[in-house]
């Protein structure tokens, strides 16, 4: 029989690969993978031809009050693609016609956390279904700054209702340069926070509604494309997927660490036994 100290050994040993799994599998519940862009985008608030948003992936969310926790619940979908310089974003809100307001606005916005109460960065984009798109940054936790005239308005696109949905179309610069925007690159992901008290980068998306002046909005994570050839090449009006091999290498990768870490644990309860 094992003796106290054995046991505890062996105790640890098993939660340490529980945890290695865990941590090796836990996602973001809510992960947009951009596509690299093949088809122009008409910034016209609503998809003007079937081929516009065919190239391009998608997520399916839930927006709330409280960060996506508390109702009322919108269900949205929203689409994301990229070139070398400029993201891509259309949103799909379902929305109550009862409740409809012309001055309800899409966003997105994104916090990077200096580690205490403040902020190194922030950024924000607001699209409505009329007026100018707005660029803001200098979030304070309350309040937002207009970049202008401090930088410039990078952000365009705009907005509509069918009566049934939102429609949103957006386009801001990856890297505008001018400081008051965020800095994506290309093949890099954003947004780890899906809690307002993860002090990850936050990367949210959401609507305001005016008549109520409340956000509806939720987290999301986001995957900026590489360049290739094609990310995703259009069959008979679906998406044929192109990167079956980046899928099997990463699998692969995790089930090497899964066996090296259960063969080393092995090994050592061996030797205890």
């Amino acid at each position: 029989m094992m003796n106290a100290k054995k046991l505890v050994t062996l105790t640890l040993m098993v939660l340490t690969v529980t945890q290695t799994v865990y941590v090796s599998l836990c996602e973001h519940p809510y992960i947009l993978r951009s596509s690299w862009l093949v088809n122009p985008v008409y910034l016209d608030g609503d998809i003007t031809d079937a081929k516009e948003w065919i190239d391009a992936e998608s997520v399916e969310l839930d927006l709330g009050t409280n960060y996506g926790r508390s109702p009322p619940f919108l269900e949205t979908k929203l689409w994301a693609k990229n070139d070398l310089n400029n993201l891509y974003l259309l949103y799909r809100i379902e929305f109550p016609y009862g409740s409809y307001d012309l001055d309800d606005q899409a966003f997105i916005y994104y916090l990077i956390y200096n580690g205490t109460s403040g902020f190194i960065a922030t950024d924000k984009s607001i699209i409505g279904q009329l007026g100018s798109p707005q660029d803001q940054y200098d979030y304070d936790g309350s309040i937002w700054t207009n970049d202008v005239p401090t930088g410039i308005n990078n952000v365009e696109g705009m907005g509509h209702y069918d009566g049934t949905f939102y429609w949103f179309e957006l386009k801001k610069p990856l890297d505008s340069g001018d400081m008051c925007d965020w800095l994506f690159e290309i093949g890099e992901t954003y947004g780890y926070a899906s809690s307002p008290i993860d002090k990850s980068d936050h990367l949210c998306v959401g609507l305001y509604d005016d008549s109520q002046d409340y956000n509806i909005q939720n987290f999301i994570q986001l995957v900026i494309a590489k360049p290739s050839i094609a990310n995703f090449t259009p069959v008979g009006g679906e998406l044929a997927p192109t990167q079956k091999a980046e899928i099997i290498r990463m699998l692969l990768f995790r089930l090497t660490i899964y066996l090296t870490v259960i063969l080393c644990c092995i090994i050592s309860v061996k030797k205890l036994i």
